[in-house]
Formats: structure tokens, sequence, C-alpha cells
């Protein structure tokens, strides 16, 4: 818990550890080496003011090959808390940013072995070739 009420600025330098009843009903395996770095401040509005950078690491299931991968992500956090908020979870607080990272479907397969295996596999590029019907709307 941070203390908002007698300070004008909080500097920020952690590693969080989250336990294993944050992830128990996302995608996530295991969450590792979350670090946050920031601060949070009076700005000139006296309002409390966070900035914080959280860098960690997410273990998912591979959507293809059902194993354990790394999924690393950056977070850059500048928000105004409200007036009446005296304290702050850090804890709580950042993990309703690292849930929204969360990836709906992540592979670490190479996509040219995918399509040698499989019909119907793209990589990004052809993908925003292939069915947009706006691709020919910027050529000159």
């Amino acid at each position: 818990m941070l203390d908002l009420n007698y300070k004008d600025k909080i500097l920020i330098d952690e590693v969080i550890t989250y336990d294993s009843n944050y992830i128990k009903n996302t995608d996530i395996l295991s969450l590792k080496n979350v670090k946050v770095k920031g601060k949070i401040f009076k700005n000139f509005e006296n309002d409390n003011e966070v900035n914080l950078n959280v860098d960690g690491e997410m273990m998912l299931t591979d959507a293809i090959t059902l194993e354990e991968v790394p999924y690393k992500f950056t977070i850059e956090i500048e928000e105004i808390l409200e007036n009446s908020l005296k304290t702050l979870d850090l804890i709580e607080f950042l993990w309703h940013y690292i849930v929204l990272e969360i990836p709906i479907r992540y592979t670490t397969s190479d996509a040219s072995t995918l399509k040698e295996k499989y019909e119907g596999v793209y990589d990004e590029e052809e993908i925003h070739e292939i069915n947009n019907p706006f691709k020919d709307f910027f050529e000159e």
C-alpha cells in the first residue's frame, strides 16, 4: 500500500509478485518478473497523478502447439486518481492493467512452417492484403 495522504511525490522501483489466486481464472499459467518503475505525484491541479512503466513476463499456452510459452509485456500507465483516494494498493492497481495485456491467442510457431502443414494459415503481412476492401484505396 502506498500512502498518498502525506507525500507530494512517491517514487516506485519494485518487483511485484502475484500469487496463484490472481491467475487462477485467467489464461496465464504463471506471471514472473513484474517490474514497476515510476512515480505518483500531485500535479498542478493537486490531483494524484500516476506515471508508471511496467515490464513482465507471463507464461501462456501456445494456441497451436499447446506448449507453455513466455509472453513478454510492457505497459505504460498515465492516470489521474480521484482526489479522495488516500491509499493505493499497487498490486491490485497493476493487476487491472496486466489482465488487459493477455492476448486472445498467442503462438511462437513459425508461419512458414505452419503454411506448409495447414491450409488457410497467413502471416501478418498477408492478412493485411487478403480480404482487405481498402487495399486499393491508398494506391496511387
